[in-house]
Order: structure tokens, then C-alpha cells, then sequence
């Protein structure tokens, strides 16, 4: 399940729309996600929709709720990819060559350049994940190491059966619940980057497309001083929203490869020594700081860390205490 909590309302502080007009229910869908007609299926029940949405730089997440039974056809999704996720009920859709049911464990992918037509069952509720077309495609050139042409062709279904769905599947529900806390660190510029990225990077390493077995294949080893000038990269701009993808193309490698390179000479993966990297720079300033003046928080942002409980858990295991101590304990000895 989606859902925050026990029967709350995914995105429920991002209030966009509550209408039983279809005209300005339409009007607003096709602002949020794509150009499209809805219809209701029953004339006998009412319109009774929600939407809830935030933008993440080029991720959009909404969550959308019309009550009776509804059409929506879509005669060309134009430049965004859309992943929806059934949260209640069912969505029949087609894209002219395969139709599938998408319920809460298949979700339904839909590409630019393609039509569609779905319907939805009565008490359907949806979280949709749009993707801006240059984003997905930038994101894919990167990862391959040269351009592509034309859209990605996805799948039509994702199958939360397998294991990578279920990891992308697990980090919509994680920003989902993260960014409807009050002040949410993962809507601050300096950390949405970070967000942004793991759904579009893991949405392409997840589900299935006809560039997946390219994504697969070995790619060559990057050499040891490629790999140093990766290590100098990632030390001296820890504190910024850096990525993998950031690093790699900084070096001028594919991801695979700089991963593979930083494996074979560094023994662990870039982002696990951009981790240690950043414990070490919040360790330093949580010795420094006073607590009177700093929190927890604010050094762990500083440092990149978006999920506090991930980056406390992190610190605990390093440094054998809890962030928080480090803080008071070097704070007090100072003013003593």
C-alpha cells in the first residue's frame, strides 16, 4: 500500500483541488499530468474528485481520487512519462496493442508519443509519478554513456513481484510519507535533487524497457587514476546534492563503470564512500558546533542526509554513539 498511515490520504498536507466539476477537474489534470479527456462511465453517480500533487523539480507526485467509475483517454502523453499506482480499487487501460488491469501491485507505465484509454472502477484511487521526457532520457543517456533516440518504451505493466519494482516501489512510498511531515527536508532544494534522482535513476534500473538489457550489459573498468579524480570529486563537494550519475559524468564514465572502478579500487561503492565522506563532515561539526546553536538536523542536512532516522542509524553505527550526544557532549565541554 501507498498510504501514509492507517486510512490517511497520501499527500494530504499538498491539497491542489476538491471539485465535482468535470470541466475544472479536466482543466487542472491536464495542467498536472497530461492532456486528456475524462468521462464519467456512470451517469448516476457524481463527480466527486480530489487531487493532491507536489513538484520536484521534474518529478511531479499526485494523488487523485474522482468517486463514480471514469474514462480518461489520453491521445498523446506529449513529453512526460507517468507511472500509476492503483491505491484503491482498479484501472482497465490500453494502449492500443496490450491492455492490462493496474491494481496496488501492477502499476501502469505510460510513454510520450503513445494513446491510451482507461477506465477506472468505481472508488479508484491513484498516485501517479510523472517524469518530465528530458529528465527520464537525460537520466537514460548517462547511465548508457551515449544519446538515445526517440522515447523509452516501457513495458505497459510493472510487476511488484519482482524484487527491483519492489525497491522502486518502496523509495514513492518513502517520499510519499516523508514529504507530507511538517517541514520536510526532502522538499528543500538543497536535498529534492537527491529525491528527484532516485525516482527517475531507479525507475529505469527497475522496470522493464527496451534499453534494460543495455543497462545490464558489463561496461568497461575505469582505471585507478580515473577512479582518484572520482574520490577528489566526491570529497571536496560532499556537502552539495551530489550524485552518482554527477560523479560519473564529471569523470567521464558511465555509472556502471565508475561503480565497478570504485568496487575494484576503493572496495565500496561511490555513493557508500560519499556516506562515509559526509558522516565524517557531520562528525566534525557536531564536535564543533554548540547546542545552543545547532541541531542535529541541521548538520545532518548540511551534509546531504535526507532521512534523519537513516543518518542517525549511520552515525550510531561509526562513531558507536548517537549524533545527538556527539553534539552535547563536545557543546558542553566547550562552555565549561
Amino acid at each position: 500500500m501507498v498510504l501514509t498511515g492507517a486510512g490517511a490520504e497520501p499527500l494530504r498536507n499538498h491539497p491542489v483541488l476538491r471539485s465535482r466539476d468535470l470541466d475544472e477537474v479536466q482543466e487542472l489534470g491536464e495542467r498536472l499530468f497530461a492532456p486528456h479527456r475524462l468521462e464519467l462511465s456512470d451517469r448516476a453517480g457524481a463527480l466527486d474528485a480530489l487531487v493532491n500533487a507536489v513538484g520536484i523539480q521534474d518529478v511531479t507526485i499526485g494523488y487523485v481520487r474522482y468517486g463514480p467509475p471514469v474514462r480518461i483517454t489520453v491521445a498523446d502523453m506529449s513529453d512526460t512519462y507517468q507511472i500509476n499506482i492503483p491505491v484503491t480499487g482498479a484501472m482497465k487501460i490500453s494502449d492500443g496493442r496490450d491492455t492490462i488491469i493496474a491494481g496496488p501491485r501492477r502499476p501502469a507505465v505510460m510513454v510520450p508519443g503513445a494513446r491510451y484509454v482507461g477506465q477506472w472502477t468505481l472508488g479508484c484511487t491513484q498516485l501517479a509519478v510523472n517524469i518530465t521526457r528530458a529528465a527520464l532520457d537525460d537520466e537514460l543517456a548517462r547511465l548508457l554513456g551515449r544519446p538515445i533516440s526517440g522515447p523509452i518504451r516501457f513495458d505497459l505493466g510493472m510487476d511488484l513481484a519482482e524484487s527491483a519494482v519492489q525497491s522502486w516501489f518502496s523509495a514513492v512510498r518513502l517520499a510519499v510519507a516523508e514529504i507530507d511531515r511538517s517541514r520536510s527536508v526532502l522538499l528543500d532544494p538543497r536535498t529534492a535533487g537527491h529525491l528527484e534522482r532516485i525516482l527517475i535513476t531507479g525507475l529505469l534500473l527497475s522496470a522493464r524497457h527496451d534499453h534494460s538489457a543495455a543497462l545490464a550489459e558489463p561496461h568497461p573498468q575505469p582505471g585507478p587514476s580515473t577512479v582518484r579524480r572520482a574520490v577528489e570529486i566526491i570529497e571536496a563537494r560532499a556537502g552539495e546534492p551530489l550524485s552518482v550519475t554527477d560523479v560519473a559524468e564529471a569523470v567521464g564514465v558511465s555509472v556502471r563503470s565508475l561503480q565497478e572502478g570504485f568496487r575494484a579500487h576503493v572496495g565500496v561503492s561511490p555513493m557508500a564512500y560519499l556516506r562515509d565522506v559526509r558522516l565524517v563532515g557531520a562528525h566534525r561539526c557536531l564536535s564543533q558546533a554548540s547546542p545552543e546553536t545547532t541541531t542535529v538536523t541541521d548538520v545532518a542536512c548540511r551534509w546531504g542526509f535526507t532521512h534523519l532516522g537513516r543518518f542517525a542509524a549511520a552515525y550510531q553505527r561509526k562513531y558507536g554513539v548517537a549524533p545527538s550526544r556527539t553534539l552535547r557532549a563536545d557543546g558542553s565541554a566547550r562552555n565549561r
